[in-house]
Order: C-alpha cells, then sequence, then structure tokens
C-alpha cells in the first residue's frame, strides 16, 4: 500500500511576504530594534512601537498603532487591529553644494539632509507574536518603499520641466511676455512628447 502523503500547503502571508520582498527588495533588513543575527520575519518594535529598516540607501520608519476598532465596514464588529505607518527617507548628501539665493547672515549646515516618500499606510492584526502582524509590517515597508520610487520617478520629471522653464526663460526675447512665451513653450514640449 503506498505511503499518503498530505499536499504540500500554501504558504501563509508572511512566506509569501517574505517572498515578495526577496524580490522586490533584496537585502532589507531590519536596522532598529536591532539583534544580530535575526531573521527578517522575526519583526521587532522599539517600547514605542517603532522599527526602522534599510535598503539600497533607504531608511524606513515603522510606526505600529494601539489596539483599535479599525473595521469601519462593520459597525458591531468587536474586533481589535493595529494601525500600520511607514515612510521612507533618503538622505541627500549633496545639500552643502547647493548654492543659495538672497541674503542671509550666515549658513548652518544641515546635519541629517534627508527627502521624506508619502506614507504607506495598513491595518495589522494586534497579536504582535502572529505572522500575520509580521507580514503586514514587512508589507507595508515595502510599500512605502515603492512610494519612494514612483517619487523619485516623478521628481526628476518635475526637475527636467523646471530645468526647462530655467533654460526657456534665458531665451526670452525682449518685449515677449513672459507668461505667453512659457505657455507656449510647453505647449511645444507637449506636443512633441
Amino acid at each position: 500500500m503506498p505511503e499518503q502523503t498530505d499536499p504540500p500547503s500554501s504558504p501563509g502571508p508572511l512566506d509569501q511576504t517574505l517572498a515578495a520582498l526577496a524580490t522586490a527588495c533584496p537585502g532589507l533588513r531590519q536596522v532598529d530594534p536591532h539583534t544580530i543575527g535575526a531573521p527578517l520575519a522575526d519583526v521587532r518594535l522599539t517600547p514605542q512601537r517603532t522599527a526602522r529598516f534599510a535598503w539600497a540607501g533607504y531608511e524606513v520608519h515603522v510606526a505600529v498603532g494601539h489596539e483599535d476598532h479599525l473595521d469601519r465596514d462593520d459597525l458591531d464588529s468587536t474586533a481589535l487591529y493595529r494601525e500600520v505607518r511607514a515612510h521612507a527617507t533618503l538622505l541627500v548628501p549633496q545639500t552643502v553644494a547647493a548654492d543659495g539665493i538672497g541674503h542671509i547672515e550666515w549658513e548652518m549646515t544641515n546635519s541629517r539632509a534627508e527627502m521624506a516618500f508619502p506614507t504607506a499606510c495598513a491595518v495589522a492584526v494586534t497579536d504582535q507574536h502572529d505572522p500575520r502582524f509580521a507580514a503586514a509590517v514587512l508589507a507595508t515597508a515595502a510599500k512605502a518603499l515603492a512610494y519612494a520610487r514612483l517619487a523619485t520617478e516623478h521628481a526628476g520629471a518635475q526637475a527636467e520641466q523646471a530645468a526647462d522653464e530655467v533654460r526657456w526663460e534665458s531665451e526670452r526675447p525682449a518685449g515677449v511676455s513672459q507668461h505667453k512665451w512659457l505657455r507656449d513653450k510647453r505647449a511645444q514640449r507637449d506636443a512633441a512628447t
């Protein structure tokens, strides 16, 4: 009689999240609170219910809320959840090279010049030892990194448009209205794309 084998079970939410993170954000690691050798699946929070992750120069700051009735669709629900909020930041070391415009008494150095990106929000189960909680925290951190990528692409396109406008202003013939000149130049650019 052949031995019965159980069909392989489908991966849980945490395993699915870790597999997706391995592809989307290889090398993502938790840096605060830090435990040497701890796997990414072992999400840890500070006493203030915060965590920090790092990947490819970005830092993701995660904050987990108190237990609350977050299910607004079912007003009779007594289930408690936790809100998870995450936003990515990117250190910008070249700010010293930026020239200022106008008068200042003296320049002060920003010791931690960062770009902040849009916040990602999600809902997690309340039990911090439940694998679904870790999956929600990691998935929200990944969403914050996705927002950072989108915002960076948008900022690049916006910077190109701003550079165009500066160049166009320097090319504007004397006696031509700035408003009309820029409107015509924008129309030419938009028609070319």
